[in-house]
């Protein structure tokens, strides 16, 4: 797992960096007040980045910080100071970025360009650039970032790496370039993948004041004049990844349950629609599993709503962790609905068996009290005699009812297929 190392001499700081790290940092951290502490925890841990106070007591002139660069550990600087002879001093000698110690947003800063560090580790970017030297530079300084990079000399060979691997998240393109210009390949770029899923940053060295409008206009997500400054550019793709992020969040909370997180019933329908067509068209196995808390209008009238939403969050998780990697959704209620793939009826009706005998075994313990249930299940899964996903699921409804006629806690096919 990635590490940080914090090195701060002063406690109030330390204190409010604690604390925004707690809460905020997705990685674990450890803390050193003085040079020797440093050196002490360098050598027996493994650190993929410093945050590093550059003057310390033992350390008064920036020792520190040649230590952490001299063991390759990325490095950002909190510093007191400011002046251009320092910035350019701190770029020299390699550090990845310096944050003026001024209040307590510069911390907020500092961490979340952290988390962001800690993303670029997954994150590939392709450098498109026929100069050998500014696609080594690029790369140099994306490397920095933690990112993971490719390289292609022009637009017809960008286009076929990132076909070879759409898991490329970050496009950085020149203009001139033979075969396909960096205006070029946006446009064909932009074909398949949109402005607010897959970020491109334009660079030019080109002096003409159309250039970056041009390039807006038809794709890009921001646009660089060469040469740039190593902090410019650095925030411009840190700003454009912070986007992409915030619209994954955006869409992302508005494809789930307010509730217990699942994804809800209208993004189920969205994917489970295409995933049923593509299972018919494929003749593959697909059931359609509904399942229901029994008495669930009991726990609330007997602890009250707020017991009764600690039970359904309960069980969103567990279904989480059960069905990892499957659709699970909120159905309505205390109802939830599941999509099982490319497994047969055998398979399916042992898995869900399972599953509910693991439930009734559990107790969630609530403000005192100790609270077990029990789930009715109702699956269906052939596609065949339907023409819809939503007649499946009316399918998987009879089953459910069924289930709970027949005493609740079972698993009902709605047509029991052979062997089960």
């Amino acid at each position: 797992m990635s590490k940080l190392l914090i090195i701060e001499d002063s406690f109030l700081i330390r204190k409010v960096i604690k604390h925004l790290a707690s809460s905020e940092l997705n990685c674990e951290f450890d803390f050193a007040e003085n040079y020797a502490q440093t050196k002490e925890l360098i050598a027996n841990n493994n650190y993929f980045l410093a945050l590093a106070d550059l003057n310390l007591p033992d350390a008064p002139n920036g020792e520190v910080v040649e230590l952490t660069l001299e063991h390759s550990i990325s490095t950002i600087v909190l510093t007191g100071t400011t002046n251009e002879e320092l910035r350019k001093k701190l770029l020299t000698m390699g550090v990845l970025d310096y944050i003026f110690k001024e209040n307590r947003d510069s911390y907020v800063s500092a961490i979340k360009m952290v988390n962001q560090l800690i993303l670029n580790q997954d994150i590939k970017v392709l450098v498109a650039d026929d100069s050998k030297t500014l696609r080594s530079y690029i790369s140099a300084q994306l490397s920095k970032l933690l990112y993971q990079v490719i390289e292609a000399e022009d637009g017809v060979e960008a286009i076929k790496a990132l076909t070879k691997d759409p898991t490329i998240g970050l496009l950085i393109t020149d203009y001139n370039m033979p075969k396909m210009n960096g205006i070029e390949l946006i446009r064909n770029v932009r074909k398949s993948r949109l402005r607010d899923e897959f970020p491109i940053i334009g660079l030019s060295s080109s002096s003409d004041p159309s250039l970056s409008a041009r390039f807006i206009k038809h794709g890009a997500n921001d646009f660089l004049v060469t040469p740039f400054m190593q902090e410019e550019f650095q925030w411009r793709i840190i700003k454009a990844m912070e986007q992409i992020a915030l619209i994954n969040d955006i869409r992302d909370a508005a494809n789930r349950d307010y509730l217990t997180k699942l994804y809800n019933r209208r993004y189920f329908f969205s994917v489970g629609k295409k995933s049923f067509i593509n299972a018919q068209e494929n003749n593959n196995h697909f059931s359609v599993v509904l399942l229901d808390i029994d008495y669930f209008k009991k726990i609330n009238d007997n602890y009250g709503h707020d017991v009764g939403d600690t039970v359904l969050i309960e069980l969103s998780q567990f279904l989480n962790k059960w069905f990892e990697g499957l659709l699970v959704a909120r159905y309505g209620g205390e109802e939830f609905i599941l999509i099982i793939r490319d497994l047969d009826a055998n398979k399916v009706n042992t898995l869900l068996n399972a599953f509910r005998v693991q439930v009734s075994q559990q107790v969630i313990e609530v403000n005192g009290n100790e609270i077990s249930f029990t789930l009715s299940i109702g699956v269906a899964n052939n596609i065949d005699n339907v023409k819809s996903l939503d007649d499946l699921i009316k399918c998987a409804d009879v089953a459910l009812y069924k289930a709970k006629d027949s005493g609740r806690n079972i698993v009902v096919w709605e047509d029991e297929p052979i062997g089960i």
